[in-house]
């Protein structure tokens, strides 16, 4: 059996941009993840937030479906109900830098 102190270290994997880390299951989604992808970043960020930060995700690249639970008014009664919302990340390995755009 492995000692306590030679087990390896489990991070927490965070949002790339917001530094927050993932929730729950969310967590245990992106721990797997990120053991079978081999990276070495625990960092993670949606498609969009690549984009904003000034990189891509390469092309042929799989994300890790993940999902929070939001509040939505229902249209009839204006009661508050819950649902799950559904985004994809890509670990920030999974991307590049864009090219600086010419003038």
């Amino acid at each position: 059996m492995t000692a306590v102190a030679e087990r390896p270290r489990i991070a927490l994997q965070v949002n790339a941009v917001t530094k927050d880390p993932y929730t729950r299951s969310n967590q245990m989604l992106l721990q797997i993840a990120h053991a079978e992808g081999g990276y070495l970043s625990d960092e993670w960020l949606t498609f969009r937030q690549a984009l904003e930060i000034g990189r891509v995700v390469r092309k042929g690249q799989h994300g890790v479906r993940l999902g929070r639970r939001v509040e939505v008014a229902d249209k009839a009664t204006g009661d508050l109900k819950h649902a799950m919302k559904g985004f994809v990340v890509f670990n920030i390995e999974q991307t590049d830098a864009l090219p600086p755009k010419e003038a």
